[in-house]
């Protein structure tokens, strides 16, 4: 028995050791970056480990994590357009497909954002037009904490349908598909 709680406690400090890459979870398939900027990529790895990102575009930037296993750079982004691949190596590699450059915003507010697309008025007949894969949704779940997170609970980036509008903000899905409208270029709306 000894034995054997020796073996996993090892087992459990080499897995500790050895920290892949790991970005939060506002990275994913299916996402949008901000166009004609500098756009900050962040997250954990082993202490001093390289991280190298790369995109699609041709643009790479690095970094070294410090002492807390933390890193951020930022990466020159394209002009409106996709779909884009972003690849970030250290030890191991993620690579996000099917991202977009264009506009991102965040819709923030109280009880105005917690409307949805699916208790607004002609709820059936938006839902059911809401067909744009160009707008791309990005939900954070409502999770209270007393400090700052450093992740959180979403549902990932995904884009824009009748299968998933419903759930979403009206104000914001309202205000993104005129961005749409008006600007014919992605948007990303967290």
């Amino acid at each position: 028995m000894k034995r054997l709680a020796w073996l996993l406690g090892l087992t459990v400090l080499i897995t500790a050791v050895r920290a892949d890459v790991k970005l939060p979870s506002i990275f994913s398939d299916n996402m949008v970056l901000q166009r004609d900027t500098e756009a900050p990529v962040w997250g954990w790895a082993d202490a001093g480990e390289k991280i190298t990102v790369t995109g699609s575009w041709g643009q790479s930037a690095n970094a070294v994590t410090g002492a807390d296993g933390k890193f951020q750079t930022a990466i020159t982004t394209p002009p409106a357009g996709g779909p884009l691949t972003l690849t970030v190596q250290g030890k191991n590699t993620l690579e996000y497909k099917n991202i977009l450059s264009g506009e991102v915003w965040l819709c923030s507010g109280q009880s105005n954002m917690g409307m949805t697309v699916g208790s607004s008025n002609n709820a059936k007949e938006e839902i059911a037009a809401a067909d744009y894969p160009q707008i791309r949704l990005f939900k954070v779940h409502l999770v209270p904490a007393v400090e700052p997170q450093e992740d959180c609970k979403v549902i990932p980036w995904a884009a824009c349908s009748p299968a998933n509008v419903g759930g979403f903000t009206a104000a914001g899905y309202f205000f993104g598909r005129k961005l749409y409208q008006d600007l014919n270029i992605p948007i990303g709306l967290i």
